[in-house]
């Protein structure tokens, strides 16, 4: 006998019965008996009964500290949640074996590291595959986008209004140091991607850069970068923009001052080399000018002769500044924003916290109590409290370190006249420290659910100019961050190799082809005259950077050049216009190494259980247009009446082989009674 109470079952009538307690009611009070006479069980209402009789399920929560609904809940973020994917009717001609596999050479690559070379040539037995579908990836992506653009570029609209104020105080302080003078266009350049060497096999490169001086703060943790906590930028990106925007006049001071030592150093030595001084971001205007929308269009030089013009061979002295601001906001201005707030960040060497000193509060009176004494508790309001605060905020500023380099535009001609010296300021996070150490920079992603974007020209060859003026620096980690949580989803080591590839591949330029372009536009400047100018581009002349110089005649293409200051900018050209980054093949963020998923590459098919799955997922999801849906349907009818057609040949042939079969068992059948028969009549014919 069984005698664990657990097993123990009652009399069925009293099995699924509430407990004693439900029925021990006092009927003393008329409302109990009323509700126990007239209870009604649910089984024998109808739905919308039902609902009367639960009433208002709906419950809000007050804040105890101001009797306050609250109306927004903040819920934990500090665990990792899993990346975002995308979702496509095609999948990958690959299976998730071959996936694996490429996140594992794709990823060693983008570390730097050695692959297995086993590993390797099946990735490569695979190339063509990869090819075909990454083109039909990167045409979904840029269908996908154009629907859907102001989704991935709703988050820049904060970054747009930052930018904005950024332009104002910038603006505001070009006013008060240039001259409102009106230009007028004295000639037109060729772009220097026109230039007459394009055509040919001459080539320039940088040799010999010196760092001549640093002004600044020096980093001497070279981790600090790596440790850093971009996320922070995106609750605190106002207040550290603010703090950049506030050191505007530190980083002219130590502008101002780095020119000058280009100066004395220059006074001091002689050369015979014509001397350039180019920030690099005038570089970069020179070199990509009109190739993005939203960079900037204008800057401003100086000619001087070195010596008495009435000599001959007189060396030239050009001084650039630094291009004025862009009017247009997009991907530069937004990564401008982030990298100005990411530097403030840096600046701070302890985590910025607000100082927070209160007031004495009225402290109540102790109470006797029966068991001890002790403060008698009070919840206070919180404006009650916030009121007896007293918040005091520090002032950051920006920790700026620049260094300028002196480098020469070395041609391969025999005669070292051709060769340009040019001094270049640019920011250093190490100042002149001789150790190899890399540098970091940052690119933001807008489409982290498919991958990671390749780099912009602009961004490669700023970055191409770091690494060569800066030897000491082996590498630069780039952060690409998503632009809506500002988390590093992906981290790439760029080194003068991979840039130099990816440029060639992905831009078809020659960096040394393009440093003589870069060569023969600045011969072209120095036989200008000596005076003020301003070279700037405009979109009717794609082919030509206009150079306009001071003129007190007024014409109709007159510029005024504090009018260029006074206006806003705007994102309107940005977003209307279809800008599209592809995706890169050679990067690996988050989703790829969760999913297993290779860049530029559709989900592969689950496994042969799952297909039944992965039909219904296909049906479930609309066509693009009605064309699509139209051509689905009749490709349908046309495998139905294939299918039909070939199931009609193969009961016809079943059919036939059944009668067949059918004929030899009949046929075998009277060959077996007529034996049978004969059998019989021989056993007669011997009886008798």
């Amino acid at each position: 006998m069984d005698n664990f109470y657990g097993n123990y079952q009652p009399n069925a009538i009293f099995r699924n019965q509430p407990n004693y307690t439900y029925f021990n009611k006092s009927l003393g009070e008329k409302d109990n008996l009323y509700l126990t006479l007239n209870e009604i069980d649910d089984y024998f209402l109808h739905p919308e009964q039902k609902l009367n009789r639960k009433g208002f399920e709906y419950e809000s929560i007050l804040d105890p500290r101001n009797k306050k609904e609250v109306i927004k809940f903040y819920y934990d973020h500090v665990k990792r949640r899993k990346p975002y994917i995308f979702r496509s009717n095609s999948s990958s001609a690959m299976n998730r074996y071959a996936h694996t596999l490429g996140v594992r050479i794709i990823k060693t690559l983008q570390d730097g590291e050695y692959i297995n070379e086993e590993d390797f040539c099946k990735w490569e037995s695979l190339k063509s595959v990869r090819t075909k579908e990454q083109a039909e990836f990167q045409k979904f992506v840029f269908e996908y986008q154009g629907k859907n653009k102001e989704e991935f570029y709703s988050p820049t609209k904060k970054l747009s209004k930052l930018y904005k104020d950024w332009y104002d105080e910038k603006t505001k302080m070009l006013r008060t140091r240039i001259s409102a003078r009106p230009y007028n266009t004295h000639v037109g350049l060729p772009h220097i991607r026109v230039c007459k060497s394009f055509l040919t096999d001459q080539i320039s490169e940088i040799s010999e850069p010196i760092v001549i001086s640093h002004k600044g703060f020096v980093r001497r943790d070279n981790n600090n970068e790596e440790v850093l906590n971009y996320k922070i930028l995106a609750r605190h990106i106002e207040k550290y923009a603010l703090d950049y925007k506030n050191s505007l006049e530190e980083e002219n001071q130590i502008d101002i001052s780095l020119q000058n030592d280009f100066l004395n150093k220059l006074k001091n030595e002689e050369t015979p080399l014509h001397t350039f001084y180019i920030p690099i971001e005038t570089i970069m205007f020179l070199l990509t000018a009109g190739d993005y929308i939203d960079l900037p269009t204008e800057v401003l030089f100086e000619i001087k002769s070195q010596r008495d013009p009435d000599m001959e061979n007189n060396r030239k002295l050009i001084i650039m500044e630094e291009p004025l601001p862009s009017r247009i906001c997009g991907w530069h201005t937004c990564r401008k924003v982030v990298e100005q707030a990411a530097l403030a960040l840096s600046s701070v060497e302890k985590p910025q916290t607000l100082h927070l000193e209160c007031k004495s509060i009225s402290e109540e009176k102790i109470t006797q109590n029966t068991l001890s004494n002790s403060f008698e508790y009070k919840l206070i309001d919180i404006e009650t409290y916030m009121s007896s605060c007293k918040f005091k905020k520090n002032n950051n500023t920006c920790k700026f370190s620049k260094i300028l380099i002196k480098w020469i535009l070395k041609t391969d001609d025999e005669n070292e006249n051709n060769n340009l010296g040019i001094y270049t300021p640019m920011t250093s996070q190490n100042g002149q420290c001789e150790e190899p150490l890399h540098m970091t920079t940052i690119k933001m992603e807008y489409k982290t659910r498919f991958g990671c974007e390749i780099l912009t020209k602009y961004e490669m060859l700023y970055e191409w100019f770091r690494l060569k003026l800066l030897k000491h620096s082996p590498m630069i980690i780039c952060h690409r961050l998503d632009i809506n949580s500002y988390e590093t989803v992906a981290q790439e080591k760029l080194t003068l190799e991979r840039l130099e590839n990816s440029l060639h591949i992905r831009y078809n330029l020659n960096v040394n082809q393009l440093l003589n372009n870069l060569n023969e536009f600045l011969k072209l400047l120095l036989n200008m005259p000596d005076n003020s100018y301003m070279l700037r581009y405009n979109t009717k002349f794609k082919d030509k950077l206009i150079l306009c110089h001071p003129s007190e005649e007024i014409t109709q293409n007159t510029i005024y050049l504090h009018h260029l200051l006074q206006e806003n900018p705007t994102d309107l050209a940005f977003i209307s216009q279809m800008n599209y980054l592809p995706i890169a093949d050679d990067v690996c963020n988050l989703m790829h190494l969760e999913y297993k998923l290779i860049p530029c590459g559709f989900r592969p098919l689950p496994s042969t259980l799952a297909r039944t799955q992965q039909k219904v997922f296909k049906k479930s999801i609309k066509p693009l247009n009605d064309r699509d849906m139209i051509l689905k349907k009749v490709s349908k009818q046309k495998d139905i009446q294939l299918r039909e057609k070939r199931i009609r040949k193969r009961r016809n042939k079943i059919q036939k082989k059944k009668e067949k079969k059918r004929l030899k068992i009949n046929e075998q059948e009277k060959q077996k009674s007529e034996l049978q028969k004969e059998i019989e009549n021989d056993q007669t014919f011997f009886v008798n």
